[in-house]
């Protein structure tokens, strides 16, 4: 992954100093450019050329005309988030700043402001970076309400995609159903530890330390499960995002199982993911909460077209009315339907196992995984065995 660039456009050595050694203490994230002309046309030259993310400018360069040369940098950089700073707080400059298009002015001490600021366009920046990565993707599934089958189709589809990667690549299932996780009944983990012992983790997450909290029991796949005790506490977004970012840096494809409802933490990883796929049964209930989830998702800014329907246990002719109706109603057409079988995922789970793949909804699902993966994967899939009577009348 690229690093995020922040440009350091200062002439007091103090202040050079505090950003310098803030960008050191986030070295493995963001690179530091230092700009050491004096000349404004050779900066601007610098900053077209640099097109840093971040560009810290002092003062000194703003005093002769500031509004002119705040709009000249962001003509020479239009994405760069740029920041004064000064060594006191200058309220005519900060005013005239701000009204050309400063996103920040800063005086010392400056480590807190700019660690925060730092890291949340890290954040920012790596989200942008994975979401345009076509070889990684993460994938999140949403049941519309209790039953609908979205923590089993998330396991099963995380089980076929690992087993359409190759030893480097691997898929990672994360349980973000916080409060009633079934990941870890599901997929017969046995490590103690949890998402949310991974978010706590404060020194700083290892390669050690991450592996000592998975569990990897099938083909390719890793699976991180949700606490088994009462959830002490929300978690906070940083640490949410701190822990996708580190899995989008080691897994091909990432699995999210939301559970059952749209929270206030799932919400805020919405921005990192690429599908979401929303899972109904083809009853009024489920159509009903699938309008609910659909209309906060579009208040939350979350695009349509990242949002895929699938319609789960459609059998019977009145399930498929059921679902052409309510289609209609909401929208949205279904991306994939899956078969009802209750009793073949009741012996699966009753024996410790995932459903067959031999069986028609395991065939159903791994199909659903070649579609979204574009990798088919005929291992796991019965070969086509012609019937008796075609082979004697061949003969």
């Amino acid at each position: 992954m690229r690093l995020l660039t922040t440009g350091l456009v200062i002439k007091r050595h103090e202040l050079l100093a505090e950003a310098e050694r803030c960008c050191q203490e986030l070295a493995r994230h963001t690179v530091a450019e230092q700009y050491d002309g004096g000349d404004w046309s050779g900066l601007l030259e610098w900053i077209e050329q640099t097109k840093p993310q971040v560009l810290l400018v002092d003062v000194e360069y703003l005093r002769e005309g500031v509004e002119q040369r705040v709009r000249e940098m962001k003509a020479a950089s239009p994405e760069s988030m740029m920041i004064a700073v000064h060594h006191t707080a200058d309220s005519q400059m900060i005013l005239a700043g701000m009204r050309a298009g400063l996103d920040e002015y800063f005086y010392p001490p400056l480590a807190d402001s700019l660690r925060r600021v730092l890291e949340r366009k890290i954040d920012e920046y790596a989200r942008s970076q994975f979401l345009t990565d076509s070889e990684r993707k993460t994938i999140a599934f949403l049941s519309a309400k209790g039953g609908c089958g979205g923590t089993t189709i998330a396991c099963h589809t995380a089980a076929e995609l690992g087993k359409r990667m190759n030893e480097s690549r691997h898929v990672l299932l994360a349980d973000l159903d916080l409060t009633g996780g079934e990941v870890r009944f599901l997929m017969r983990s046995k490590v103690p530890k949890s998402i949310l012992d991974a978010m706590e983790t404060t020194q700083g997450m290892t390669v050690a330390t991450w592996n000592g909290m998975i569990s990897n029991g099938h083909p390719g796949l890793e699976v991180i499960s949700a606490p088994v005790a009462v959830l002490p506490r929300l978690p906070e977004q940083r640490e949410l995002e701190r822990i996708l970012g580190f899995a989008r840096s080691r897994y091909q494809w990432t699995v999210l199982d939301f559970g059952c409802c749209l929270t206030s933490y799932n919400l805020s990883v919405l921005e990192s993911v690429n599908e979401l796929y929303l899972v109904a049964s083809p009853d009024v209930l489920a159509l009903y909460q699938v309008k609910q989830i659909l209309a906060e998702l579009q208040q939350q800014g979350f695009p349509a077209e990242r949002v895929r329907l699938i319609l789960n246990r459609s059998v019977d002719y009145e399930d498929k009315v059921v679902a052409q109706e309510g289609q209609k109603m909401l929208g949205i057409t279904a991306y994939f339907t899956l078969p009802n079988d209750h009793l073949g995922l009741a012996e699966a789970y009753a024996c410790g196992n995932l459903l067959s793949p031999h069986s028609f909804l395991g065939r159903e699902i791994s199909a659903f995984a070649s579609k979204i993966s574009g990798i088919d994967h005929r291992s796991g899939r019965q070969e086509h065995v012609t019937p008796w009577y075609r082979k004697l009348r061949k003969g």
